[in-house]
């Protein structure tokens, strides 16, 4: 028997959404018809920043409420036309009081340029504008202050998200509050929220990996962090939940380009994040830069205003990636014109554009108005719900940033607690009884482009958008793996090989005298479409440097530090011991020397699959019908699992239970399992909860994650953990995003248990 759930919160967010548009224009209403147009409203005392955005915008000039829809570059107002924060006034007064820009965006500097530049930008805003309106100012702080010369650089997501720690994801995400506020910038672009299934595409290291429950509990924790933040008053940070939606599932791999997947798949898969993200009440939403089912994102009323706004009920801003109108015509050949362009965007439902470098929008905009094809009733929908945001976070009362916390940017504790993150992450993918290693090994060979750099580690995003390469505007005490490693065997003989890649005789000669080897390989930090590639293989150099040093016989480490899994499969037998790091920030050449040694138990576990071949991925909830195909030939699947991590401790799980082995519609189940640790040594352990669905109307996945916990297990004790079991973690969408509950039996997985029951409508 068939199902379809009630979804009460969609007709609650549409009932919302609806109800919010009557008071919008009924104030509006209301003011023109009780005080007429020479009025002026002091929306300055209102408490409600619903009602001071209305009563601001009915004071705007059509002129006013289109600049407010336009971000514009930093590096357009600056001196040298480059990010540095060097404002050019005659620059800066032409974006705010000729073209009446509102928003702007990007930068990179000190923390006390940062105040300086931005006290200068606000002081012209207020003081030479009519409306004396304050600047909203966005940041890429993707994995800390990453813009912030002193900030606190953070592993990146992907490498987070193997911690499956949402408490620790809330503390980064407070780190980043804290380093980002106080200078100004209170509008952040991240989380990402888009769902890793394709190991190609170059924006993966930025995703929490591939499974949306993951997704969807990382990006929750780090939005409400980022909006809740007490440390931060009287300022307020917004999130943005980027990039709705499909993004990260390209067909050819490629950054901004096509995806297609089937409607069911995308509400199973790429939706749930981000209701999540609607849920946890993030203020603004940006959009997925390539087209989706042969639309693209930003001028799709389909995606944006039928399933974001309508379906979804999302009712904040709104904003795309940078120049991405632009793009419509040049990328997607979606429209003609950029003019054509622009009235399709605003029609979907844009809030802001993104133009950066360019006043076209803002002409375009003009002209569109005075054609009648865009109604200034449709352009008030969207300023009022950038001033209510304004108001939201604070900007009216506390528009210049502030100097007397700048002792916590950069921290002591900050990167304290960025290195127990990157502790707390990395991932011990296999042992073959050499780690953790001996204090007492005398000769300990380092090798590979990673070894010894900080760039490698901190990954892209830090300082700059690819990452800063110049070693020397690190910070000093950053230790890289090579650095912390010599620490960490302080009376063994530590020898690093530069350049072993191309420098292989050396290489050689050092590994045969070695009585240990740690080689690191991956690849180069990359932003975006800059990471593009045709082949998940290693780099050849790394491949010719692993064979070299294993020639020597001795056991190897590799330590992978890289934005996505490259394919290590025909290597991976030359080494006894593979460390997944990831881009673990400034605290991973620390974190990755203690799992070697052993004064730290890594605890990590894969949050994706580690593909075994560069031409078959595949996440792990696989449908039926693909795994029936990989058992039957006997394929591969993977080369590591998602949830795969080992531990220098062993632990076992038994005595898995259900409250009953039948359950009904309106019932909760409750499910127990004991995890025992049998060593003399305490380690961390992840629980994972999957359900099978044994039978469907749509094939199902073999299974899927709807649980997670992490816990302390002392040395030689058991811990219980429990799950609820409810008809939500059962349903799953349709084509059209209804949730269907069919009767039938389901399989209950953790560890090496797993227990059936029985759902009965």
């Amino acid at each position: 028997m068939r199902q379809i759930v009630p979804n009460i919160l969609k007709m609650k967010n549409k009932i919302l959404l609806i109800t919010n548009v009557i008071i919008v224009w009924g104030f509006l209403t209301s003011f023109e018809t009780k005080f007429g147009q020479t009025t002026t409203p002091s929306y300055q005392n209102e408490n409600s920043p619903s009602k001071r955005a209305l009563q601001l915008l009915r004071k705007m000039s059509l002129e006013q409420k289109i600049g407010q829809m336009t971000q514009i570059c930093f590096s357009t107002i600056t001196l040298d036309g480059t990010k540095t924060l060097h404002i050019s006034p005659d620059k800066f007064r032409e974006a705010i009081v000729k073209w009446q820009v509102g928003s702007f965006l990007s930068g990179t500097g000190s923390a006390e340029q940062w105040i300086d530049f931005l006290t200068e930008v606000q002081r012209i805003a207020l003081e030479e504008t009519e409306l004396k309106i304050p600047l909203l100012i966005g940041i890429d702080h993707v994995h800390g202050a990453n813009y912030v010369d002193e900030g606190t650089i953070l592993p990146h997501n992907l490498t987070l998200s193997c911690s499956f720690d949402t408490a620790l994801a809330a503390r980064l995400a407070e780190i980043t509050a804290i380093e980002t506020a106080d200078l100004g910038l209170q509008w952040n672009f991240t989380p990402v929220l888009d769902v890793g299934k394709n190991p190609y595409w170059p924006r993966f290291y930025e995703t929490f990996g591939e499974d949306p429950l993951v997704c969807a509990e990382m990006g929750a924790s780090i939005i409400r962090a980022y909006q809740n933040s007490s440390s931060i008053e009287p300022y307020r940070l917004a999130a943005c939940a980027k990039h709705f939606i499909g993004y990260s599932d390209p067909r050819n791999g490629f950054d901004r380009s096509s995806s297609e997947i089937p409607e069911q798949i995308l509400y199973e898969i790429f939706v749930p994040p981000f209701q999540k993200a609607f849920q946890s009440g993030v203020k603004t939403v940006m959009i997925n830069s390539g087209d989706l089912n042969g639309e693209p994102l930003h001028s799709s009323k389909r995606y944006l205003y039928d399933l974001l706004r309508n379906q979804l009920g999302f009712d904040g801003v709104v904003v795309t990636d940078i120049k991405d109108i632009q793009k419509i015509v040049e990328m997607h050949a979606g429209a003609a014109t950029f003019k054509e362009a622009v009235l399709m965007s605003i029609q979907a439902g844009v809030d802001m554009y993104m133009a950066c470098n360019s006043y076209d929008f803002i002409s375009t905009m003009l002209e569109l108005v005075k054609e009648g094809k865009i109604s200034e009733d449709r352009i008030n929908r969207s300023v009022y719900r950038i001033l209510k945001l304004k108001y939201e976070l604070g900007l009216f009362e506390n528009p210049y940033p502030r100097k007397d916390r700048l002792m916590r940017i950069g921290s002591v504790a900050h990167k304290q607690i960025a290195t127990d993150a990157a502790r707390e992450s990395i991932v011990l993918l296999k042992n073959e009884n050499l780690l953790p290693l001996s204090t007492k090994t005398k000769n300990i060979l380092v090798a590979g482009k990673a070894a010894n750099s900080k760039h490698y580690l901190a990954g892209a995003w830090t300082y700059e958008w690819m990452g800063q390469p110049d070693e020397s505007k690190h910070p000093k005490e950053m230790e890289t793996i090579l650095e912390a490693l010599q620490k960490e065997f302080p009376n063994s003989k530590v020898e690093y090989v530069p350049n072993a890649e191309i420098n292989l005789k050396l290489l050689e000669q050092k590994s045969r005298a070695s009585d240990v080897i740690i080689l690191t390989v991956g690849e180069k930090p990359y932003s975006e479409f800059k990471g593009n590639i045709n082949n998940l293989l290693l780099d050849s150099q790394e491949q010719t440097m692993i064979e070299t040093a294993a020639k020597a016989g001795k056991p190897i480490v590799l330590v992978l530090v890289e934005g996505r899994p490259r394919i290590i499969s025909h290597l991976s037998s030359k080494a006894k011991a593979i460390l997944f790091a990831g881009h673990p920030g400034f605290g991973g050449g620390r974190a990755i020397a203690e799992i070697i040694r052993g004064s730290v138990n890594p605890s990590g576990k894969l949050s994706f699959s580690y593909p075994c071949d560069v031409h078959s991925y595949e996440p792990y909830y696989r449908k039926f019908s693909s795994n029936y195909w990989r058992q039957y030939t006997k394929l591969c699947s993977e080369e590591f699992p998602f949830g795969h991590g080992l531990s220098y401790a062993t632990f076992q799980y038994e005595n898995l239970t259900i409250s009953d082995t039948v359950m009904f519609s309106s019932d909760t189940l409750i499910a127990s399992v004991t995890v025992r640790n049998l060593s003399d040594r305490d380690g961390k352990e992840t629980v994972l909860w999957y359900i099978q669905d044994e039978v469907g109307s749509i094939v199902r996945p073999i299974k899927m994650l709807k649980g997670f916990e992490k816990r302390l297990i002392r040395a030689s004790s058991a811990q219980v953990f429990h799950f609820q079991i409810t008809a939500k973690e059962l349903s799953f969408p349709d084509e059209k995003g209804r949730h269907l509950l069919e009767e039938g039996y389901f399989t209950l997985m953790v560890g090496n248990q797993k227990i059936r029951f029985k759902l009965l409508q």
